[in-house]
């Protein structure tokens, strides 16, 4: 009984020992693949899809900061260029401009004012200096003859002095009464000249207010839908805030999607062909966005002016993004890993020997792997394991 009881022991534990060299030797095993290099094409574009939206988004800024009195559109409405809007309030522009109407016609009045006092002052300065200019003439004269008097000895030589020193005088006064009318007129002119320039700039300001005014009645830059509105009436909207901010319809874009597994084959500058109502064309790749918080891929496609018209009316749309395709090339079907690198060890199988070896990939497609080098057609690969295959 005891011998039994041993004897059934050591055969649980030989069963338990073999289970265990079983699953030991299992999970040292790696999937094996094996394919054979063939000659074909790769094809690597691919099919998604494209909504059509506007390229151009047109936004009108606040010149003022003002509030909403009136709202005449609201988004998603359509609206057509010089279409009213909104209105924001004039009163605070209607006051700006009448204040400076005001100053404008004080500024003309003293103006005109100024240009009066200079013709009289004008008049009154060359009256006196035409007097000091008689005084002189006299004076001189006198001098004539009191020279003469002071040869034939009817008159004194202080007395001919004394005349000369009054002449010199005088002339002196005449110079002195010139110069200060000139300045006198040169300060008048200044005063004009500075009135001139206040009229202008008040009339600069007052053409800005008015056009700040025109600018109260928002109208639609262009054509197209509106997206947004800066508020309700009442609300205040500040200074340099976008009013409105439409799509223009003039131009338009397409916005494709694609699953992120794709994003190696969506680049800037590539091409893509465009079916809208059966007809198609070609586009090009612009921008590529990758949010990392999605499962795809979203890129802008623009199309050539003359195919502009095309996407008129069109919402949704289907895109082939062109990839380097390959019509006959060395290939093997394509095996998970091999997105992530152009090298890979593999396994290539001759006659009775397995040689260790390495592949180049050229253009990975959905189906197939081009191979640049390392192999030759028809012959055996065996890949290891290759979503984890060394990459160089």
């Amino acid at each position: 009984m005891y011998n039994r009881s041993r004897l059934f022991v050591f055969s649980l534990l030989a069963i338990l020992a073999s289970v265990l060299f079983a699953c030991k030797g299992n999970s040292d095993k790696s999937e094996i693949k094996t394919e054979v290099v063939d000659r074909g094409p790769v094809v690597a574009s691919f099919k998604c899809q494209g909504s059509v939206r506007a390229a151009n988004v047109v936004s009108l800024l606040n010149p003022l900061r003002n509030s909403v009195v009136a709202v005449h559109k609201m988004p998603g409405e359509r609206v057509e260029k010089g279409e009213l809007i909104m209105q924001l309030s004039k009163a605070q522009l209607l006051e700006e401009i009448a204040d400076l109407n005001n100053q404008i016609q004080q500024k003309e009045n003293s103006l005109e004012k100024n240009r009066l006092n200079v013709k009289s002052v004008q008049l009154d300065l060359n009256q006196g200096e035409e007097a000091k200019k008689a005084r002189v003439l006299n004076m001189q004269h006198s001098l004539e003859q009191q020279e003469k008097l002071l040869e034939a000895g009817g008159t004194s030589q202080a007395r001919v002095d004394q005349i000369k020193q009054n002449l010199l005088l005088a002339e002196q006064d005449l110079n002195n009464q010139a110069e200060k009318n000139s300045l006198r007129l040169q300060q008048l002119e200044m005063d004009e000249r500075n009135l001139a320039l206040q009229i202008e700039s008040f009339k600069k300001s007052l053409n800005t207010q008015r056009t700040i005014l025109q600018k109260t009645d928002v109208k639609a830059p262009v054509s197209g839908v509106l997206l947004e509105i800066a508020g309700s009436v009442g609300d205040y909207v500040s200074l340099d805030q976008a009013l409105v901010k439409i799509a223009d319809e003039s131009t338009s874009k397409i916005v494709g999607t694609a699953g992120k597994n794709k994003l190696d084959r969506i680049q800037a500058g590539g091409e893509v062909e465009v079916t809208v109502n059966d007809e198609t064309f070609m586009g090009t790749i612009g921008q590529v966005y990758d949010d990392e918080n999605s499962e795809s891929v979203s890129f802008d496609v623009f199309v050539a002016e003359n195919d502009q018209q095309k996407l008129n009316g069109a919402e949704n749309v289907e895109l082939l993004v062109k990839a380097n395709d390959k019509e006959d090339v060395l290939r093997i079907r394509k095996l998970p890993g091999m997105i992530l690198s152009q090298h890979f060890d593999v396994l290539l199988q001759k006659q009775d020997e397995v040689i260790r070896t390495e592949i180049v990939l050229g253009t990975i497609g959905k189906d197939y792997c081009e191979i640049i080098s390392g192999v030759n057609e028809g012959d055996v690969i065996r890949v290891e394991d290759p979503s984890n295959a060394q990459l160089q």
